[in-house]
């Protein structure tokens, strides 16, 4: 069984404040933020590769020229004649420190001859020296040997100077003597290219052995970059730092690596994101109660409206609104009270109108009883005088009586009692007209009798006994029965007559449903319809009645303990 569930318009409203409130809000600083981290990743990027491919640049720059001096030196040069000519030495000398003084980095110029001695050299360092004697022992046998490239790092040298890039030459002359001529450069020499405390820039060899002196934050226990580091570019973590890294590979497996440390930049993504976390719950919690309390305000009128409708629906018309908030709520709170206002007046209109209504319906059938009733009286007097005056003045007399209780219309009901001595008369009146053929009995205790009727609701029913039970050769015998039930006075009218054939009886129970009278029994049809309109559909008569027994009348309405003639006219629309 599936069950909607009702939400308040309060409700709604407070939910729409919040949604259109706070999402906008908490997006539009969740889009700063990532905005702001998108940009200034890319901007941290875009400077790490820059710096990353110029340094690059350069360095093969330096390096391709110094090879490239140190190709047309070897080519050029005798090493014989180095050896023995002053001239010529002095010519080659020039000519290494010429290209030394020009350019942006500076080395050194080795020569070495085929046993691994010293020549020349511009720089004095022996360990250098050494360090270059023992890697060219290596390769001395190797007479193919004609280009040597090639860094060394100080780890394991234990000393404190700078790393070396090596770049030499095998050189031979015509007689036979060979050894090699090259340049070597510190890495000190590319300390003011390797960046700052933001960016770094490495540079390694194919054993990952780092050549510059800025490296030494990414070294491992073995002097070699971090594993963790060597693979790919991205954002990497090390020694508790973030790193945005890029490389390049150059010739003979020297790999340029740029470091950007972005530890300060993503502390700050960090601080935003927390910052926005703790503002979005703040929003939250100041916007809820924000628009709890708009709501609350906003929809209070809303509830005054809905609780008046409520009463009126209840029917309760006495309902006022007083709504003062100089907006649309206010108009109608004026607009619902002129409403009322009208609807009361209406009303009250209505129930006079319908009082005065059913006053003339009940009148005019109270005197629809009367023609007939005096048309058939005087009919039976005009006989009676000629033969029995006297009985024709006690006759006139009743008719008199009963013709002023008829045109009463200050009341419209009677005690029981009342009504019982009208009929009596009436009867009595019968009484001349029919003689012996005629009897009837009033049987309802005393103390039944106080009970309050509609006026002259019992004699049109006597009158359609006498009028349809009559037979041709019997007599009529008229019984009046009531007993006062729990809530109800149930009077029976019953008669020894002729009976009302079925046909007829059935068309008589349908013409007193309906609303109006299709026969020509108008005193049942009209007495009816009286007490239809005074005590609602449940009351009224009912008829009984087989061919050739009799009929007997069932007239039953309420019992109140009020006042019956104001329950009267509170039923009449009062």
């Amino acid at each position: 069984m599936n069950k909607n569930k009702q939400t308040s318009f309060k409700e709604e409203i407070r939910r729409s404040l919040v949604v259109h409130a706070l999402a906008p809000c908490i997006l539009s600083i969740v889009v700063l933020v990532l905005a702001f981290t998108v940009i200034g990743m890319g901007i941290i990027t875009a400077k790490n590769k820059k710096s990353c491919r110029e340094f690059s640049d350069f360095f093969s720059q330096v390096s391709e020229a110094y090879l490239k001096e140190a190709d047309s030196i070897g080519e050029s040069i005798n090493l014989g004649e180095f050896q023995n000519s002053v001239s010529y030495r002095v010519d080659i000398v020039s000519e290494i420190y010429e290209f030394l003084n020009t350019q942006s980095l500076r080395g050194d110029y080795y020569l070495f001859d085929q046993n691994g001695d010293v020549v020349f050299s511009t720089g004095q360092d022996p360990i250098i020296i050494q360090y270059i004697q023992n890697r060219l022992s290596m390769i001395c046998r190797d007479e193919d040997k004609t280009e040597l490239r090639f860094m060394y790092d100080s780890y394991n040298l234990n000393r404190t100077s700078s790393p070396l890039y090596i770049a030499f030459r095998k050189i031979s002359d015509e007689n036979g003597q060979w050894g090699y001529g090259g340049f070597v450069i510190s890495a000190g020499s590319f300390n003011d290219y390797l960046g700052n405390q933001e960016l770094s820039i490495v540079i390694t060899n194919g054993f990952y052995r780092i050549f510059s002196e800025n490296g030494l934050a990414f070294e491992n226990d073995r002097g070699k970059l971090d594993e963790k580091l060597r693979d790919g570019s991205g954002i990497k973590w090390h020694k508790g730092r973030c790193y945005y890294i890029s490389s390049t590979q150059l010739k003979e497996k020297t790999e340029i690596i740029a470091f950007s440390d972005c530890t300060a930049f993503m502390q700050l993504i960090i601080i935003s994101f927390a910052i926005v976390i703790v503002l979005s719950v703040t929003m939250v919690i100041t916007i809820q109660i924000s628009a709890k309390t708009i709501s609350r305000d906003k929809t209070e009128m809303i509830g005054q409206l809905a609780q008046a409708l409520g009463q009126v629906e209840k029917g309760d018309l006495d309902v006022t609104l007083d709504i003062q908030s100089n907006d649309e709520f206010e108009v109608i709170s004026k607009s619902f009270n002129m409403m009322l206002g009208s609807l009361r007046h209406l009303i009250s209109r209505h129930q006079q109108l319908a009082q005065e209504n059913m006053t003339a319906t009940v009148q005019a059938m109270e005197s629809q009883f009367n023609p007939h009733f005096l048309f058939n009286t005087l009919e039976s007097i005009r006989y009676m005088i000629k033969f029995e005056p006297k009985a024709a003045e006690k006759m006139i007399v009743s008719l008199a009586r009963l013709l002023r209780y008829s045109i009463q219309h200050e009341r419209d009901t009677v005690e029981l009692r009342e009504e019982l001595e009208f009929v009596d008369r009436y009867l009595q009146i019968m009484l001349y007209r029919y003689g012996d053929r005629l009897k009837y009995k009033i049987c309802i205790e005393q103390q039944d009798q106080l009970v309050t009727v509609p006026k002259m609701i019992l004699q049109p029913l006597v009158e359609n006994s006498i009028k349809y039970g009559f037979q041709e050769d019997n007599g009529l015998e008229i019984i009046i029965e009531g007993e006062l039930l729990k809530d109800r006075l149930e009077i029976r009218i019953k008669d020894n007559g002729c009976g009302i054939e079925e046909g007829l009886l059935n068309s008589l129970r349908e013409n007193l449903k309906s609303r109006l009278n299709r026969s020509e029994h108008i005193g049942l049809y009209n007495v009816h319809r009286r007490i239809l309109l005074v005590y609602g559909v449940d009351w009224g008569i009912r008829l009984e009645s087989r061919q050739g027994e009799g009929t007997t009348v069932f007239l039953t309405i309420p019992v109140n303990n009020n006042d019956p003639d104001e329950e009267f006219m509170i039923i009449r629309g009062e």
